[in-house]
């Protein structure tokens, strides 16, 4: 196996397994508080502390966020030609998708600034979640391609010299 095949496979296995981590923590630990943490609540932090860590995760977040607005807000404002003829007896539902994505994430974005102003842990959460899967998914994905992409021509097949 070449060399460039086993990292590959290293990243899509660890990246699965941590995306796995993740979820087994966040979910399955989180609904009980994580035990190891028993005895600590966000609201016993001290203020630096937890906007240290809030802040940043909530400015990526709401990247995130405003992302999906501006494209929202791009369908909504674009002005477009005339539809051609053949597609003129279809119904358009673009405007009122777009609208409902800048609504949707104008709901989400604010919802995101009060979790982390009250110190809910599932503000923290799920951006982290989201983030993590991105991240962790892109990694994934280059593994797969990795895996996937041959290299060089195979054996079997005669290069032609040029005349």
């Amino acid at each position: 196996m070449r060399r460039a095949k086993i990292w590959g496979y290293l990243a899509v296995i660890a990246s699965a397994a941590l995306f796995s981590f993740f979820i087994y923590s966040v979910f399955l630990l989180g609904l009980n508080d994580f035990p190891w943490f028993s005895g600590v609540t966000l609201d016993q932090l001290a203020h630096i502390t937890y906007y240290s860590a809030a802040l940043p995760l909530l400015l990526v977040a709401l990247s995130f966020t405003g992302t999906g607005f501006w494209i929202g807000w791009v369908i909504l404002t674009i002005k477009v030609a005339p539809p051609m003829s053949e597609i003129v007896g279809k119904n358009d539902h673009s405007k009122i998708k777009a609208f409902i994505l800048c609504l949707v994430m104008v709901i989400i974005s604010a919802a995101l600034v009060y979790g982390i102003y009250i110190r809910s842990f599932w503000a923290l959460a799920l951006p982290a979640l989201v983030i993590s899967a991105v991240v962790l998914g892109a990694i994934f994905w280059v593994g797969v391609t990795i895996i996937t992409t041959r290299a060089t021509l195979p054996v079997n097949k005669k290069q032609e010299e040029p005349a």
